[in-house]
């Protein structure tokens, strides 16, 4: 279960609870008073109870506004704190978000028992923005061969079949459908950053040296993909507080490295060379 269920069920435990208490509250006070009422009834003197002669004097010598405003206001602070963590750390978090694919493709298969490298697939992930979805024609270079049909009595695997039909490959006699209308593979996008924020995967993928696994887990393992990252803004401000940049053997770092030398240091964070600037991601 995703931390973003176990979270909003626990905050909802919380205010059920202290509804619950209010409604226990006011039935043993229904109930005091028809007892008190019944005893009056039948001329019946009992022994006060605890509350009766404990805690009800104390109750009656406080000022009823000034109770109530004590009792509202600290409901409303413990509410209050369980209500802002929940929007700080909750609200827009999909961590451990796998929704299904219109094809099952298992990274577990083809990035971790076939070693296939990420950027094979995800081509433009050192010259874009993105990482891109692979095209068909990506899937093709290898499933115009690979069927897995060892598994389905020499039928072609019903997921390979998926990339024939949206293409337009007749596995059989092994060639392209003539004029076939191809159809896109509507894949359901997992990580997806707020309009309002920047991210380059160029950037951090050839400058920052960032592994796939940094941010995505350990995908060669996934045969569902799913979420691994929170990718709120603190969990990106860790990580330049703490990551290095190579200076050394940058040119674009050189004047960097010349005052890291004039300063005695070896290291500095991308927060140190102005990482966490707002306008470096909010533009």
């Amino acid at each position: 279960m995703s931390s973003f269920y176990s979270e909003s069920t626990f905050l909802a435990l919380i205010i059920l609870s202290v509804v619950l208490a209010a409604i226990a509250a006011l039935l043993f006070g229904i109930k005091r008073h028809l007892t008190s009422m019944n005893q009056e009834k039948l001329g019946v003197e009992d022994e006060p109870s605890f509350y009766a002669s404990k805690i009800k004097p104390v109750i009656d010598g406080w000022n009823p506004t000034i109770a109530t405003l004590a009792i509202a206001g600290i409901l409303l602070v413990v509410l209050g704190a369980f209500g802002y963590k929940f929007g700080m750390d909750e609200v827009g978090a999909q961590q451990g978000y796998a929704p299904t694919q219109p094809i099952n493709f298992s990274h577990k298969i083809h990035a971790g028992q076939y070693e296939i490298d990420c950027k094979y697939c995800h081509s433009t992930v050192e010259k874009s923005k993105s990482a891109s979805i692979p095209s068909l024609n990506t899937c093709m270079n290898c499933h115009k061969y690979v069927k897995a049909d060892e598994k389905y009595n020499g039928k072609t695997s019903p997921e390979i079949q998926k990339i024939y039909n949206a293409i337009g490959f007749d596995g059989d006699n092994m060639e392209y459908i003539k004029d076939y209308k191809q159809k896109p593979i509507e894949w359901v996008r997992i990580h997806n950053l707020p309009d309002l924020a920047y991210f380059n995967h160029s950037q951090h993928v050839v400058v920052g040296k960032v592994e796939c696994q940094t941010c995505h887990g350990p995908i060669q393992e996934m045969d569902k993909v799913e979420q691994f990252s929170t990718l709120q803004m603190g969990w990106c401000i860790d990580c330049h507080k703490e990551r290095g940049i190579d200076s050394e053997n940058n040119n674009y770092y050189e004047e960097v490295h010349k005052n890291m030398q004039a300063e005695g240091k070896d290291y500095i964070t991308v927060a140190e060379n102005g990482g966490l600037e707002c306008s470096k991601c909010h533009y």
